[in-house]
C-alpha cells in the first residue's frame, strides 16, 4: 500500500502531541483499583410487587440491593455522586426490578422523553439494565428507562463489537428488537424510582435447578454528564462490555411454561394511485394474518408468520446519493429483528452477506407480498442457531421467490466463535437462483486484541470462477487507544442477491489509529483524535479510490461537541455516471482535498441544534454541503425537529443544488399512546412525502396502528398526489 507523508505526520502527532502535558486520571488504570466484588442475589416471592413506580418497602426489602456505583465518566473510578439501589425479585412468570435513584436536587432531574424506543432517552436521566441470561459473557439484553417510564430495549451480540466505520449501523447492537415488558416510574422528594416487570417468556435462558446471569447496571445523571455503573467499566467502554459484568445469583427453577405466543392482526386500508388517465383511484381492502412464536426449549425459539404484513413500519429517512454506489437502509420489520445479529457476517462499509431487507422489499423499496415463513433462532449448548425460510408472491414482472438462510456458529474459548452460513434465493423460474456459502471466525485474545474475518463464494447460473470474497480484520482497543484495520477482497463475479454490497471486483484495505485523552482543561470532557487510510484497487491492483483522513472532536462537559476533519480523496471513475440530471462525470482520475466542521449543543435542552459544513474539492470542482438540525421540546410530551441537508456543487460539467428538508413532530399522550409525523421534501425527486402514524399499546405486545402515507409532486402540491394510503392495523398478543 502506498503511504502518504501527510498521514504519517498525522499519526505521529496523535502519538506524541496529546501525551505532552497530559496527566492520566489516578483511577484510569483499572488494575490499580481494589477489585470490587459484584454479586447480587435475586429473591423468589409468592406475591408479586405492584408495578406503579412507588417502591413498596415491605416486599422490596426482601432482596439485597446493588449499591456503591462507580463512576466511568467524568471521574473514572471514583464513587458516584448520588446513591443508587437496585433490587431483583422473581416468581414463576416474571422478573421484577426495583430501582431507587437518589438525587440531592430532584427539581433538576432531566426527563422529557416518553416515546417507546426514542433515542432521546439517552439525553435524559436514565437507568440501563444489562442481562446476560446465558452467562456466556458475550451476548445479552439491555433495558432502558427514565423518570417518566419511557422504554427502550435492545439485544447485544459479541459485546456490541462494531463491524463497520463511523456512522454505519452496528448489526451486533439490535436496536429494533421490541421485548414485551412493563415499567412505571415516579419522581419524588428523594429522587426518582422505577419498577420493571419482565415476563420470563421475553427472555431466552437455559433452564436449570439453579442458575446465575451476568448483570450490569448503568445510571446516567444528565445534568452532571455523569455515568456510573455497578460493575466498574473503563471510561471508553459501555455497558455492552458483557465480559466485565457482575453476577445475578439466586435464580432457582426458572421455567417458561408452555412459552407460546400467538399474535393475529387485522388490517383495513385504502390505497389510492393515479391511473393512466391521471385520475386518483382508490381501492379498499380488508386483510389479516398471524404470527406465532413458540419456545421449543427455553433458549430456542420457533417463529411462524402467515400472510405477513408490515404496515406499521415507519418511513425511511430519504437520502441524496452523490456517489455511484447503493445506499444502505436498515431493517425495521419486527419479524426479522429478534436475534438478527446471529445472521450477521460483514459490514455495510463493504459487504453484508445476508441482508433481510432484500426479502419482501425491492431495490426500489417497493413492497413485495409475502405468503409467510418460518424462523428458528437461539442457542443449544455452545451453538448459536439461525434458520429462516420465506416465500414471496409474484408481483408484476418479479417472479415468486423462496428465500432460505441457515446459520450455525459455535462459541469457543472464552469469547471467540467460528461458524458458517448458507443463503439461497430460489425463483419459480427454472434455473434462477443465487446461493452463498460462507465460513467466518471471531477470535478474542486477552482484554484488548481481537481478529475476525470470513471466506465466502456464490453459486449462480452461468457464472463460474471469480466468485469469491474474503475479509480479515483486527482491533486493539485500550482505555485510550483504538487501533484497527481490515482487508477485503471481493472478486468480479461475487454478487450476493440476499445481501448488501457497494461494489465488487475490488480489494480494499483500511487502517485506523485513534487516541482519546481526557486533558485537564476547564470545560473539556474528552478529546478524540484519529487518523485513517483507506485504499481500494481493482483485482489487478490498479488504484480505484484512496482516502486519507484526520479527524478530531472535542466533547464538552456541558454535553456539546465541536469537530473538524481533513480529507484527501483520489478516485478513478471507470465508467461515466450521472451525478445529477443532465450532468455526467467522464471517465478519469479525480483528486480532491476537503474539510468538514461539525458541532452539537447539549441535546438534553428544550432547544438544541447540531450541524456540519463541508467545503473543498468535489470531483475536481467545488462542493459545499450543509447539514443542520434543530430540535424543540417546549413540554415533556412534545418533541419536534427540523433538518436540512443541502448540496451546492459546482463542477466543470455544470453546477447544481439539491436538498432534503425533513420535519418530525411527535406528541406523546402517554408512554403507550403517541402521534408521530414525518414530512420530507426531496428536491432530487421533486416529491414531498408524508408519514403520519398513531401508535397505541393497549397492552404489552399488543398494538393499534393508524397510518397515513402520502406522496406528492413538489410542483402543484394542492393537486399533485401520486399515491396515498390510509391503513388501520390491530394486533393482539396471546401469551400461554
Amino acid at each position: 500500500m502506498k503511504v502518504k507523508w501527510s498521514v504519517i505526520l498525522a499519526i505521529f502527532l496523535i502519538w506524541v502531541f496529546p501525551l505532552r502535558g497530559y496527566e492520566a486520571h489516578p483511577f484510569s488504570n483499572k488494575e490499580s483499583q481494589e477489585e470490587k466484588i459484584c454479586i447480587l442475589r435475586a429473591v423468589r416471592v409468592d406475591s408479586p410487587p405492584k408495578i406503579d413506580g412507588f417502591l413498596e418497602v415491605e416486599i422490596w426489602e426482601l432482596a439485597p440491593a446493588a449499591t456503591d456505583f462507580i463512576q466511568k465518566q467524568p471521574a473514572e473510578g471514583e464513587p458516584a455522586t448520588e446513591e443508587t439501589e437496585v433490587r431483583f425479585l422473581y416468581d414463576e412468570k416474571n422478573l421484577y426490578i426495583g430501582i431507587m435513584c437518589y438525587d440531592s436536587e430532584p427539581e433538576n432531574i432531566i426527563a422529557n422523553e416518553k416515546r417507546r424506543d426514542g433515542s432521546e432517552i439517552y439525553d435524559n436521566d436514565h437507568i440501563r439494565i444489562m442481562l446476560d441470561t446465558f452467562h456466556d459473557r458475550r451476548n445479552g439484553y439491555v433495558f432502558v428507562t427514565n423518570p417518566l417510564g419511557a422504554r427502550l430495549d435492545l439485544q447485544v451480540r459479541k459485546e456490541g463489537k462494531s463491524e463497520g466505520g463511523m456512522g454505519v449501523s452496528n448489526p451486533n447492537v439490535n436496536l429494533g428488537w421490541d421485548g414485551v415488558w412493563d415499567v412505571k416510574s415516579a419522581i419524588n422528594e428523594k429522587g426518582w424510582s422505577t419498577e420493571i416487570e419482565i415476563p420470563l417468556v421475553t427472555l431466552r435462558f437455559k433452564e436449570s435447578a439453579e442458575d446465575s446471569w451476568g448483570l450490569n447496571i448503568l445510571r446516567n445523571i444528565r445534568r452532571k454528564n455523569e455515568e456510573s455503573t455497578w460493575a466498574p467499566l473503563p471510561r471508553n467502554l459501555n455497558i455492552y462490555k458483557i465480559s466485565l459484568a457482575g453476577d445475578l445469583t439466586g435464580l432457582e427453577n426458572l421455567k417458561k411454561g408452555l412459552n407460546l405466543q400467538i399474535k393475529p392482526f387485522i388490517l383495513v386500508d385504502n390505497v389510492s394511485q393515479r391511473d393512466e388517465a391521471g385520475k386518483l383511484a382508490g381501492k379498499n381492502a380488508i386483510d389479516g394474518g398471524i404470527d406465532v412464536k413458540y419456545g421449543l426449549t427455553s433458549n430456542l425459539t420457533l417463529e411462524l408468520t402467515a400472510n405477513t404484513d408490515f404496515s406499521q413500519v415507519e418511513a425511511d429517512d430519504q437520502q441524496i446519493n452523490l456517489t455511484r454506489f447503493s445506499l444502505y437502509f436498515p431493517e425495521k420489520r419486527e419479524f426479522f429483528l429478534e436475534n438478527a445479529a446471529i445472521f450477521s457476517i460483514g459490514s455495510p462499509d463493504d459487504a453484508v452477506l445476508f441482508f433481510s431487507r432484500r426479502i419482501g422489499i425491492s431495490p426500489q423499496r417497493e413492497e413485495i407480498p409475502l405468503l409467510g415463513g418460518v424462523k428458528l433462532t437461539g442457542k443449544a449448548g455452545r451453538f448459536n442457531i439461525g434458520l429462516i425460510n420465506i416465500q414471496s408472491q409474484r408481483k408484476g414482472d418479479t417472479a415468486a421467490n423462496n428465500f432460505g438462510v441457515l446459520r450455525l456458529s459455535r462459541d469457543i474459548f472464552r469469547q471467540s466463535a467460528i461458524g458458517f452460513m448458507v443463503t439461497n434465493r430460489q425463483s419459480t423460474v427454472s434455473g434462477d437462483y443465487n446461493r452463498i456459502f460462507a465460513l467466518d471466525g471471531d477470535f478474542v485474545f486477552g482484554k484488548n486484541f481481537s481478529i475476525n474475518g470470513y471466506l465466502a463464494f456464490i453459486s449462480t447460473p452461468e457464472i463460474s470462477g471469480r466468485n469469491k470474497a474474503g475479509k480479515i480484520a483486527f482491533q486493539w482497543k485500550s482505555n485510550h487507544w483504538d487501533i484497527n484495520g481490515h482487508h477485503i477482497d471481493i472478486q468480479d463475479n461475487f454478487n450476493p442477491e440476499m445481501g448488501f454490497m457497494k461494489r465488487n471486483g475490488i480489494r480494499y484495505s483500511k487502517g485506523h489509529v485513534g487516541f482519546t485523552p481526557e486533558p485537564n482543561i476547564p470545560g473539556l470532557r474528552k478529546w478524540d483524535i484519529h487518523a485513517a487510510i483507506g485504499y481500494t484497487t481493482d483485482q489487478e491492483n490498479e488504484l480505484l479510490h484512496e482516502r486519507d483522513h484526520v479527524h478530531t472532536v472535542f466533547y464538552l462537559v456541558n454535553g456539546g461537541s465541536i469537530g473538524l476533519e481533513w480529507n484527501k480523496e483520489t478516485e478513478f471513475v471507470d465508467f461515466p455516471f450521472g451525478v445529477q440530471k443532465n450532468i455526467t462525470l467522464p471517465i478519469g482520475t479525480y483528486v480532491d482535498y476537503w474539510w468538514r466542521g461539525s458541532f452539537s449543543t447539549n441535546r438534553s435542552l428544550n432547544l438544541w441544534t447540531s450541524g456540519s459544513y463541508r467545503w473543498g474539492g468535489f470531483y475536481e470542482g467545488k462542493g459545499r454541503i450543509y447539514s443542520v438540525r434543530v430540535g424543540f421540546r417546549p413540554v415533556k410530551s412534545f418533541n419536534s425537529s427540523i433538518s436540512l441537508n443541502y448540496n451546492d456543487i459546482d463542477l466543470p460539467q455544470g453546477a447544481f443544488t439539491n436538498h432534503v428538508l425533513r420535519g418530525r413532530l411527535i406528541y406523546n399522550f402517554s408512554t403507550r399512546l403517541a402521534l408521530m409525523s414525518l414530512i420530507q421534501w426531496n428536491s432530487n425527486t421533486d416529491e414531498v412525502n408524508m408519514n403520519i402514524r398513531l401508535s397505541y399499546i393497549h397492552r404489552p405486545g399488543s398494538h393499534l396502528f393508524i397510518v397515513y402515507n402520502e406522496r406528492r409532486l413538489e410542483e402543484g402540491l394542492g393537486t399533485g398526489i401520486l399515491d396515498r394510503t390510509i391503513a388501520v392495523k390491530f394486533t393482539y398478543l396471546f401469551n400461554f
